[in-house]
């Protein structure tokens, strides 16, 4: 079965095998293969001028009128359910593609102020020392919800800009080989920037229990001196964040474009979005462990230790997100080019 063949049986699915409408697949189909046949004598390659025929030739709404089917169209789509998706052009998959990349600074900011949302509260407990007052309590919980409202109106921002890609994110469209094309390519230009990001956050996650860590060692029993460790690992595991998220932006658009948004493989960039709701609630939930069993067993001094195992944790996580985000890749490949 060719591409052509493959792309009228998708056209034509949602609509009945009636005689009209076989007569009207069988003259689109050599409408496009003499168009196709045009291109190649041109100097095309066959894929080339595939992907060109059935972007000219779009969706079969707009050649009803010429193929005389459009009574036949307006009579059945009603009662046929989903409409043919709509066949996704280069010059859109190119203004989805700088959409995402002007964009990219939203999750990147958004996600870290998760992390840091518990930071003041920690800086304030540790400043007021065991017993710390009730005006730095509700400071730094209003700065904390404050630091967690930003990022979820970023985030929200975010999909509003999107809207009108609305059906490329959610893959309500039927990629032409050149569009898929625009997507390797995005990949492999943009490679050697997501694996450095990949290297450069793996490292500060790694090393984000070392500050707790070294002040917990340093300090006296029972000293709040290791919140300012804690912030310190919230600081690093933020910067990592960004770091990450600012350069994911053309894995998530190469994604999309390549509809693949429906895969469990964890990517190497962690574009996925059990990775995205993990890193986004990971932080505040680990600070609210913190703050139960400091106020419920008063021993500030003690349950700092929550932070480096929160830390060790976080950074295996991620870890392993980006070595199985990597082997998938390398598997995806290797099926390519067999």
């Amino acid at each position: 079965m060719t591409v052509i063949d493959s792309y009228l049986d998708t056209l034509f699915a949602p609509y009945p095998d009636s005689p009209r409408l076989r007569e009207a697949r069988t003259e689109l189909r050599a409408l496009m293969e003499d168009q196709q046949q045009a291109l190649m004598d041109a100097g095309r390659t066959e894929s080339q001028a595939v992907g060109a025929v059935i972007a000219e030739f779009g969706s079969l709404d707009e050649v009803a009128a010429e193929l005389g089917i459009t009574a036949e169209l307006d009579g059945t789509a009603a009662d046929t359910g989903p409409t043919a998706p709509t066949i996704l052009g280069t010059e859109r998959a190119e203004e989805y593609v700088e959409a995402v990349r002007r964009g990219r600074w939203i999750p990147a900011v958004a996600i870290p102020l998760f992390v840091l949302s518990a930071l003041p509260l920690l800086l304030l407990i540790a400043v007021g020392g065991e017993e710390p007052s009730g005006w730095a309590l509700g400071a730094g919980l209003t700065a904390l919800l404050i630091l967690v409202a930003v990022g979820v109106v970023l985030l929200v921002l975010q999909g509003s800009r999107m809207e009108e890609f609305e059906d490329i994110d959610e893959a309500r469209f039927s990629p032409t080989p050149a569009v898929r094309e625009i997507a390797r390519t995005l990949r492999r230009e943009h490679r050697r920037e997501r694996t450095l990001a990949t290297g450069a956050a793996i490292m500060l996650w790694i090393l984000a229990a070392v500050p707790v860590i070294l002040v917990g060692v340093l300090t006296d029993a029972g000293s709040l001196a290791p919140l300012y460790g804690v912030c310190a690992t919230l600081a690093m595991v933020a910067l990592g964040l960004w770091i990450l998220l600012r350069s994911a932006w053309s894995d998530t658009a190469a994604a999309a474009l390549l509809q693949e948004e429906d895969e469990d493989d964890l990517s190497a960039t962690s574009t996925s979005p059990a990775i995205r709701v993990v890193a986004a609630v990971y932080w505040p939930v680990a600070a609210a462990i913190y703050l139960a069993w400091s106020f419920l067993s008063g021993e500030w001094g003690i349950t700092w230790v929550v932070w480096p195992i929160a830390g060790v944790l976080y950074a295996g996580l991620w870890s392993a997100s980006a070595a199985l985000g990597s082997a998938a890749d390398d598997t995806r490949s290797r099926t390519r080019r067999a």
